[in-house]
């Protein structure tokens, strides 16, 4: 993600949350050490909206962000498939709404599992 894009999704995050941002109602923004996330101008920008930012160090998404291991990487990977199947089968033509979310449908029941929920549980008592 570019700088540019970044600034630009601080602004969307800005205008997403109900309450709303600023100043006065301060959010915190918590981020991987991605560059883009840590220039001047898009740390500038983000405190001149009210958020206030962290950044993760890098490497260590597998320790401080257990839904990234439990959770997201297995949707994501669920959703490519069933994205790839649906695709091939339609002569890779471009897929309305309705096909998208029956394609994330199926991967949020594949992959948010019990048995998914308790390893990222686990990932995260045992700090892996």
């Amino acid at each position: 993600m570019s700088t540019f894009l970044f600034k630009e999704f601080i602004s969307f995050f800005n205008k997403s949350v109900p309450s709303g941002v600023s100043l006065n109602n301060q959010h915190l923004l918590i981020l991987d050490g991605y560059g883009s996330h840590v220039t001047i101008e898009a740390i500038e920008k983000a405190k001149d909206f009210g958020l206030d930012n962290i950044t993760l160090p890098s490497h260590t998404s597998h320790s401080l962000q257990p839904l990234d291991v439990s959770y997201f990487k297995p949707f994501k990977t669920a959703f490519r498939k069933f994205k790839d199947v649906g695709m091939s089968r339609n002569n890779h033509m471009e897929p309305n709404k309705i096909i998208i979310a029956g394609w994330v449908d199926q991967a949020l029941k594949q992959s948010f599992t019990k048995n998914k929920i308790g390893l990222g549980l686990k990932i995260q008592e045992c700090g892996l």
